[in-house]
């Protein structure tokens, strides 16, 4: 761990590692923690939206995260990369929610898709774009279901996890060169699915 800076200002905190700021939060330092939110609460929160669809529920979702960090910092000791270990907190919040709601949880896939499909259009959409809209995410669903499962797994902790491709590679176990692999062949294989469905 690096040593603790001087003074209680987050900046200083600026240049630590992810797992270096956990170490502090272990020792209630607010500092350290506030960096730590400011950090990633943007990008935890958007994987906190895809899943629960509602940004109300995104938000309360988000601080149970971070509470949860602040009261758990000291059970990470160093298991993997600590970026890794907090997605996955957000992750579990967030279905555990789901199931709250007695909502039954998204795939990583349809989440994916219609996010990105929902936010190319526009928000006001006639029922035609809208059928339309259902009918490619179906396509697009359809295709990703017939990649193999090794080369699926990869997208899921890339694109719902937000891992790094070397944090996949400590999750399942396997060379970074194997994860950049199968992702570069699982999406050539999707590529193909979908024009042969005159998917543009």
């Amino acid at each position: 761990m690096q040593p603790r800076p001087t003074g209680t200002n987050r900046a200083t905190y600026h240049t630590y590692s992810d797992e270096s700021l956990l170490a502090l939060i272990e020792e209630q330092d607010v500092a350290a923690y506030e960096q730590l939110y400011d950090r990633h609460a943007q990008t935890i929160y958007g994987l906190i939206l895809r899943i629960v669809r509602s940004q109300t529920i995104a938000e309360e979702v988000l601080q149970e995260v971070f509470w949860q960090i602040w009261k758990n910092a000291g059970k990470f000791k160093n298991r993997g990369a600590a970026k890794a270990w907090i997605f996955r907190i957000a992750r579990n919040r967030s279905l555990d929610e789901l199931r709250r709601q007695k909502v039954r949880p998204q795939t990583a896939e349809k989440i994916e898709v219609e996010t990105v499909i929902h936010n190319a259009g526009s928000h006001h959409q006639s029922a035609a774009q809208e059928a339309e809209r259902q009918h490619n995410a179906e396509r697009i669903q359809h295709a990703l279901r017939n990649i193999p499962e090794e080369q699926r797994t990869c997208f899921e902790l890339a694109y719902f996890e937000g891992l790094s491709q070397r944090e996949i590679a400590k999750e399942i176990n396997i060379p970074v060169g194997t994860v950049k692999s199968r992702m570069r062949i699982g999406l050539e294989k999707l590529e193909r699915l979908l024009r042969s469905e005159g998917f543009p």
